[in-house]
């Protein structure tokens, strides 16, 4: 049944590369072929990946800071599908990524980048809301193929998933993150920073910031996560209306 599955997805043209959040076929955007459990095994590899070839820092003031927040936004889930993790790896670039199971990795030059906390937390509460909608899942099915997802999650294969570990890091999986998953991941990140008791302009605080630094070459969290114009004005919307769309987002 599953290779029948992944054929069918070959068929479908999931292994074509996109260019970018404005090229993905909107017919594959919410397509996730990834079972929970694949998810969590996957997860697991990926980690063990990471921490061989990043360094994870150690220091327990960034650890609690970033834990300590993440662990606020977390408790204002409505349900939690995975045990969500947060690490602080150590890289001079302002970026955070999030791989498939609910690990989050904060780059120490995002936390020297954030003013205070609640940008911490905007950036955070945004990283939760892809993790919560499963969007580096999706992103693993419309970008890595269905004979890659196959090998990784059904053979359990190491290096196919020390490669798509660092294609995580490095923003070559999560580029692929579409408009719909931006607006998504941005109003639960809204909803959770708020329902923490976080300032809810701390995202957008953040992101303008980096804008004001991007002439010439593109900060590391844009590459990953597509800044537009449109994203910058439905924050300032959010914000100004009290955010019903946000609050709502997961009325039971």
């Amino acid at each position: 049944m599953k290779s029948r599955i992944f054929s069918a997805m070959l068929l479908a043209g999931l292994s074509l590369s996109f260019q970018g959040c404005a090229t993905i076929n909107p017919f594959l955007q919410d397509i996730n072929l990834v079972s929970i459990p694949q998810e969590n095994a996957a997860s697991k590899q990926m980690e063990t990946a990471i921490t061989q070839q990043m360094k994870i820092v150690t220091d327990p003031a960034a650890n609690a800071r970033v834990q300590t927040i993440g662990n606020k936004l977390v408790a204002a889930l409505p349900k939690k599908e995975f045990n969500y993790r947060f690490y602080v790896v150590d890289d001079k670039t302002p970026n955070a990524f999030t791989i498939p199971g609910g690990a989050i990795y904060v780059h120490t030059g995002l936390l020297a980048f954030a003013s205070d906390d609640n940008e911490l937390a905007g950036v955070l509460g945004h990283e939760l809301g892809h993790a919560y909608e499963r969007h580096p899942a999706k992103g693993m099915t419309r970008s890595l193929g269905a004979d890659y997802l196959s090998q990784m999650l059904l053979k359990g294969n190491n290096n196919l998933a020390a490669k798509a570990a660092l294609q995580f890091a490095s923003g070559g999986v999560l580029n692929k993150y579409g408009r719909d998953d931006e607006r998504e991941a941005d109003d639960i990140g809204f909803y959770l920073i708020r329902k923490a008791g976080y300032s809810p302009d701390g995202l957008l605080r953040f992101m303008k910031k980096l804008q004001m630094i991007s002439n010439d070459t593109t900060p590391a969290f844009f590459r990953s996560h597509p800044p537009t114009a449109e994203r910058v004005t439905r924050l300032e919307s959010l914000i100004k209306e009290s955010s019903t769309t946000a609050t709502n987002r997961f009325a039971i």
